[in-house]
């Protein structure tokens, strides 16, 4: 399946190569438009005919930064099988709510793809698992086997801004590491930088928690707390980000990168962001479900913390941030007094 991998970068830089991307929201778009920009040739697929037709007609996806013009030679379908039949490297783009669900409907196809790219963010529900996890579970791939070539993209990824040509990197991290290098080659422009990164764990972790502190940088936000508040509260949850990575089996090291502390800042500064929008929302009294629905869109943030809440409690780690979060999310905890409570803990070290 992935022996082509093991080849050098020139089998992909400067080469035709068709890519198929699974998921038609703005950042997949994103991405599917700027490899087709390279040159690369991309089929995009996603699940509304209508989007899938405007995209490949119109070049626009009329759900998600409609007023972006996409390359005039990249096309979508509707039809999964279709996506992928002729397909060299597929790059996912899809909730982590659906993945398990597509990737057992597609597997078979998969098994003859020879190369897997994941840029979502969240954790699988009920499981916990990361996602990349996920894809090796269902194509019975040994995690960190010479198989085992699922990587990730992650990083400070605003679609909205990449879309237009604003200067963003990025993060690609596989145990593989040539294959991480073909992934550099394919998405770096002059405007998006891809560096590379061989701890998978690490990485995904640092994409996925970062979430659940967006939506408490957006109740900051929401409430008004002011700058210095806002420092404070970013510093205490990198902190936290990192005692439960670090549990999880990150690097530490890995969570003051991009996919770590740049992702986090990006997405709890941004309005742009999902999850700080969710928090700014919580303050005016809507909830997460009518948030999602008016919104059209998936907030990871909101099952990472649930995960995240389940997992301090087994674990017996200390996570103060996300156990406020979490009361404010699923049992109707007032934001105010979320913020009340973490001021009045009992005073610690800093390290603690």
């Amino acid at each position: 399946m992935w022996s082509l991998l093991t080849k050098q970068v020139e089998t992909i830089y400067g080469v035709e190569m068709r890519f198929s991307v699974i998921g038609a929201g703005a950042w997949g778009t994103t991405l599917a438009d700027l490899l087709c920009k390279k040159g690369f040739d991309v089929l995009l697929w996603a699940r509304e005919t209508e989007i899938a037709h405007s995209i490949t007609f119109e070049h626009r996806n009329p759900l998600y930064n409609s007023h972006i013009a996409l390359s005039e030679n990249l096309r979508a379908t509707d039809d999964l099988g279709d996506a992928l039949k002729n397909a060299e490297i597929v790059l996912f783009v899809v909730p982590s709510t659906f993945l398990r669900t597509l990737l057992m409907t597609a597997k078979d196809q998969l098994r003859s793809i020879k190369g897997i790219i994941n840029a979502a963010k969240g954790l699988e529900s009920g499981t916990g698992k990361r996602l990349s996890q996920v894809f090796l579970d269902v194509l019975g791939i040994r995690e960190n086997s010479p198989d085992d070539c699922v990587a990730i993209l992650s990083g400070p990824n605003l679609a909205a801004e990449i879309g237009v040509g604003k200067i963003g990197a990025a993060v690609a991290a596989c145990p593989n590491e040539a294959w991480a290098i073909q992934i550099q080659e394919a998405f770096s422009t002059k405007y998006f930088r891809v560096y590379r990164h061989i701890d998978r764990t690490g990485v995904e972790l640092g994409g996925s928690l970062k979430n659940i502190f967006a939506i408490g940088a957006g109740i900051v936000d929401g409430l008004g707390l002011g700058d210095n508040a806002k420092a404070a509260y970013l510093t205490r949850s990198l902190h936290e980000m990192i005692r439960l990575g670090t549990t999880l089996g990150g690097n530490i090291r890995t969570f003051y990168g991009l996919s770590g502390l740049g992702d986090l800042m990006a997405t709890a500064a941004s309005p742009l962001s999902r999850n700080h929008q969710l928090g700014y929302a919580l303050c005016r009294n809507e909830t997460p479900a009518y948030f999602s629905a008016k919104s059209k869109t998936v907030v990871e943030g909101v099952e990472t913390t649930r995960m995240a809440y389940e997992w301090g409690k087994k674990l017996t780690i200390s996570l103060p941030i996300t156990e406020e979060i979490y009361r404010v999310l699923f049992e109707e905890r007032a934001p105010v007094e979320a913020a009340k409570n973490l001021m009045s803990r009992s005073l610690k070290d800093e390290e603690e």
